[in-house]
C-alpha cells in the first residue's frame, strides 16, 4: 500500500501525523510541504475480511491529518 501526504499550506503551523494500516504504525511525518510517499506492506490476512484500515491520526493540535492519495502496488 503507498499513501501520499503533503501540506503544501503548512496549515496549523505544519502538520504532523501518525499513519495506521490495520493498527499497526506505518509512519510518523511532519515537514511534509513537499509531499511524501509512504510506503508499507499489506499481508493476506490483513485482506481477508475485504477491508484495510488506514488511519491518520492528527499529531499537531492546531492543525488536522491529510492523506491525499493511495494506491495499491502489486509486486
Amino acid at each position: 500500500l503507498r499513501v501520499y501526504v503533503i501540506d503544501p499550506d503548512r496549515f496549523g503551523g505544519g502538520r504532523a501525523e501518525r499513519l495506521m494500516v490495520e493498527g499497526r504504525e506505518a509512519a510518523v511525518v511532519r515537514d511534509f510541504h513537499e509531499g511524501k510517499w509512504i510506503e508499507t506492506p499489506v499481508e493476506e490476512a490483513d485482506t481477508a475480511d475485504g477491508q484495510v484500515t488506514l488511519v491518520a491520526e492528527n499529531l499537531n493540535q492546531a492543525g488536522n491529518a491529510v492523506i491525499s492519495i493511495v494506491e495499491w502496488v502489486c509486486r
